[in-house]
């Protein structure tokens, strides 16, 4: 089961309200386990580098790009390799678990070239934010779109922010593919924030100037104050935290998107909800009466009596989990994990109760807290989902959940 994707698709219903705007949907990939987009890709390169044999990764890129690497690689407890240089002084200090090499300069080869083959020579497997051919990266990001599309069917447009270009022609792939396959009808507008330095690079930058052309893409060039603006606006309406550097789709959605039509989805490659989440059944001052009262009222109107309920948040607190996502102190979600007291019967833990509060649909909580569930049980862990509650059914499989068998209970 993939670790990264899936991330939350949020309807900014303030920020609507704030720009005059039908629909906005925020992508948010900060909720990646690393924190940004790059984690899809680095997720699918580690596994592929792993399944090939390798032992030793030279990674070489961005500190975001380095981080999302190192985070799937070190899981695997595979070895790291980076470009000891100048330029790379604060990654070195940042991350010295990679072995930081220095590779004599050839003044007639490209860098990236130099680096190729270096690591060739070495029997490393390169992983480079400017790999020229990022076949396992694009398939990666095309996934973006496939799970955007599985939410909301007919977007009219897509905001991204480009450099180098492999997203947006990854983007344009797979809604290319789902217009062929006629799971939508329109392929809808890609609009792009920029830097002025990336519009500037199109003048001698063809391969970029061909991906625009494709694509159809409309760029926008957005200046430093309105992608700080950006951030803020986004932190005060919505509680959705996003770096300036990786506000360029929301500041030129946020300047254009009033003239264009709706739905608008936003793509934030390190946006994330201000939710944290904390495990508390084994905290002093966790107070079981009032656990009872919010996964009751959390639940309303399914929830089950007092009774049902106060035992199993007692058995959770005796021997098994209790998690609650909260932001500025007011509790957002709760889940409640029993152990069931087997160890090869059935799985030693079950999900009792979980539940979101009104007005957080979309954020991505139930997903986190389940996460949580999961991690600390190791998998070993089942629930129960209505028949009709289509919905959870399908948010559950995606997370690695598959149907067993029907639940009976004796009533005679």
């Amino acid at each position: 089961m993939h670790l990264s994707g899936q991330t939350p698709l949020f309807r900014a219903k303030n920020l609507e309200k704030h720009l005059g705007i039908d629909s906005i949907y925020l992508k948010l990939e900060g909720s990646n386990p690393s924190g940004h987009k790059n984690d899809r890709i680095a997720e699918s390169l580690v596994q592929f580098a792993y399944d090939q044999g390798f032992q030793n990764i030279f990674v070489y890129g961005s500190e975001q790009y380095v981080k999302s690497i190192s985070h799937f690689a070190l899981g695997k407890e595979m070895t790291l390799y980076g470009h000891k240089s100048k330029e790379s002084t604060l990654l070195q200090k940042k991350y010295p678990e990679i072995n930081w090499i220095s590779i004599k300069r050839n003044q007639s080869m490209d860098t990236h070239d130099q680096i190729e083959q270096y690591a060739i020579s070495q029997g490393y497997f390169l992983m480079s934010e400017w790999e020229k051919k990022p076949f396992i990266r694009s398939l990666a990001i095309q996934k973006i779109t496939e799970e955007i599309l599985e939410r909301v069917s007919e977007p009219a447009t897509i905001w991204t922010q480009i450099n180098g270009g492999y997203t947006l022609k990854s983007i344009y792939h797979e809604l290319m593919r789902s217009w062929v396959n006629g799971k939508i009808v329109k392929i809808p507008q890609i609009n792009c924030g920029v830097h002025s330095l990336t519009l500037k690079r199109l003048a001698h930058d063809d391969a970029l100037s061909e991906t625009i052309a494709s694509t159809k893409a409309t760029l926008y060039d957005i200046g430093t104050e309105k992608l700080k603006e950006a951030a803020r606006l986004l932190k005060r309406l919505e509680n959705i935290s996003i770096s300036a550097g990786e506000a360029y789709a929301l500041a030129a959605l946020i300047e254009n998107g009033a003239s264009l039509p709706s739905p608008h989805i936003v793509i934030l490659n390190d946006g994330r909800n201000d939710i944290e989440i904390s495990e508390i059944s084994k905290h002093p001052s966790t107070d079981k009466s009032e656990i009872v009262t919010h996964v009751r009222k959390l639940l309303e109107p399914y929830h089950d009596s007092i009774e049902e309920t106060s035992d199993a948040v007692q058995k959770a607190i005796d021997v098994g989990f209790i998690f609650k996502a909260t932001h500025n102190g007011e509790i957002q979600g709760i889940c409640v994990v029993v152990h069931m007291g087997f160890s090869d019967f059935i799985p030693s833990y079950h999900l009792a109760y979980i539940g979101v509060k009104k007005g957080n649909k979309g954020r991505g909580i139930a997903t986190e807290l389940i996460n949580q569930a999961i991690d600390k049980t190791g998998g070993n862990l089942s629930l129960h989902v209505d028949i009709p509650n289509g919905r959870a059914k399908k948010l559950y499989e995606k997370m690695g959940f598959v149907h067993m068998y029907d639940r009976m209970l004796y009533k005679g």
